[in-house]
């Protein structure tokens, strides 16, 4: 049982050895189809070998104690004392069945847990399968040209009876009840398959963990398909034990033509770290020091600093989460290379902007200097290949 209700139960059984005057309490678990019963729990004052030899010997099924009813009123347990043999007193029985009660109701939510994990884990089966989860793209500018160089892939998330669930949730579940690479896995394959739908001269971002790139099946994805229209963004979930063994794996991903982004940069100490180790083709400035970056000094000085680290690194910084035209006009006068939020482009299955036959992306908030969808290069500093794909 997990550790706060196996914490629960033994203070219980505690309790009850002391309630019962006997050196061992143990809690039994009955068999549903009258097999036979289990021990769930003890408590001894003795050693473990004479513990365990009174268990064995002992009829754990009708010893001295008391029941442990669940809510329905059918008996799941018992409480016993060992070794056992003198009647329990009247008030002994009233404390033990009060002890019991407490019992049941940990063990009553234990079972709970168990059911929602159980369907929990069923419902992210179902959306690693495809069902209730969809792709989207987003497009990212060139901030100076005004043009679409490439777009994310995002992830969008339904129940069964259509509610919108929050993708980052779902991911945290998803990798909490162990099927996070697959969870993964399933949205870069979704993610790919739109790829074909892009303009030619336009990337496609991709999101990925640090344990799921250390997955050899996703880098075999990657390299077989288009790979020099491909970028990986590293995301910030859980430190990284072992930076070589990652760093390896983006080197063999960019020996192929994918480039690396580090996400939410300097969002937390983690991005920080894949910044340092991984030296990124982009970083992109989280969305947390994008947003009022109009108006607070603090948040301008960040995105000073990290466009001077990106240039040094030889990197472009891509900045997340726009949504006012002063906080654009912020980041182009600071040097930031390209952005995405929605006052760009909101995230939509099939954006007018991959399906247009005009020369160039028209955005009113931008200043459109002429070039092709993707432009011809990325702004000085940045690391763009000479085939002009942008960042």
């Amino acid at each position: 049982m997990p550790d706060g209700d196996a914490d629960a139960v033994a203070q219980l059984l505690d309790l009850a050895r002391d309630v019962l005057g006997t050196p061992v309490a143990l809690l039994v678990q009955l068999a549903a189809s009258g097999g036979p019963a289990s021990v769930d729990g003890v408590s001894s004052t003795l050693p473990p070998d004479v513990t365990d030899a009174l268990v064995r010997a002992a009829d754990l099924a009708g010893g001295a104690g008391v029941d442990v009813v669940r809510p329905d009123g059918e008996p799941s347990g018992r409480l016993v004392g060992l070794p056992g043999g003198e009647a329990l007193t009247p008030r002994q029985l009233e404390a033990l069945h009060v002890v019991a009660a407490l019992v049941a109701g940990v063990l009553h939510h234990r079972e709970l847990r168990r059911t929602e994990r159980g369907l929990r884990l069923a419902s992210l089966d179902a959306l690693v399968a495809g069902r209730g989860r969809t792709t989207v793209l987003q497009p990212i500018v060139d901030l100076g040209r005004g043009v679409v160089v490439g777009a994310e892939a995002l992830s969008r998330f339904t129940t069964p009876d259509g509610r919108a669930q929050q993708p980052e949730q779902v991911f945290t579940d998803a990798r909490s009840a162990g099927v996070g690479p697959a969870m993964e896995r399933a949205a870069v394959v979704s993610g790919l398959q739109l790829l074909p739908t892009l303009p030619p001269d336009t990337y496609l971002s991709l999101n990925a963990s640090a344990e799921a790139l250390l997955d050899p099946v996703l880098g075999e994805l990657l390299l077989a398909s288009q790979p020099e229209r491909l970028v990986v963004e590293v995301t910030e979930h859980d430190p990284v034990d072992d930076y070589d063994a990652l760093a390896a794996t983006t080197e063999v991903l960019r020996r192929g033509g994918v480039r690396v982004a580090v996400d939410d940069a300097g969002a937390g100490f983690a991005s920080l770290q894949h910044v340092l180790h991984l030296a990124p083709d982009i970083v992109k400035l989280d969305i947390a020091f994008v947003r009022g970056i109009d108006t607070d000094p603090a948040r301008r000085a960040v995105a000073r600093a990290l466009v001077g680290f990106a240039s040094e690194l030889g990197s472009t910084v891509v900045a997340e989460g726009i949504e006012h035209a002063s906080e654009l006009t912020v980041l182009r006068d600071l040097g930031v290379a390209c952005g995405q939020g929605f006052l760009l482009g909101a995230p939509a299955r099939t954006p007018t902007w991959a399906t247009s036959t005009a020369d160039t992306l028209e955005l009113p908030v931008l200043p459109n200097t002429g070039g092709g969808t993707s432009g011809g290069g990325a702004p000085d500093g940045s690391r763009a290949p000479s085939d002009g794909r942008g960042p």
